[in-house]
């Protein structure tokens, strides 16, 4: 963990010292989507070859589609509620006027 966080640091640091050379960072952009891409296809690889997750994908298909559902509830609810709390009141506020 200590190692990811260092290069992470480090990446920080020379993307702030290079933050004017805007052919470098134009390169790094188009660099990292095809580094993710990448990273993407080795993952599918790997999950393919897993016999353990192949044989359990629909109950694991499954809690994803429930996890992503309540994610999703639950950032609507809360969103909800915040709007509800903060800036109800200013549009109330707004209208009187």
């Amino acid at each position: 963990m200590l190692t990811v966080i260092l290069i992470m640091t480090a990446g920080m640091i020379i993307g702030y010292l290079f933050r004017s050379k805007k052919k470098l960072i134009k390169i790094s952009n188009k660099s990292v989507i095809w580094v993710i891409f990448i990273l993407l296809f080795f993952m599918g690889l790997s999950v393919g070859g897993n016999n353990e997750i192949m044989t359990n994908l629909d109950t694991i298909g499954f809690r994803g589609l429930e996890l992503s559902l309540a994610a999703v509830f639950g950032s609507v609810l809360l969103s909800w509620g915040v709007y509800m709390l903060f800036f109800k009141q200013k549009e109330s506020l707004k209208n009187e006027r």
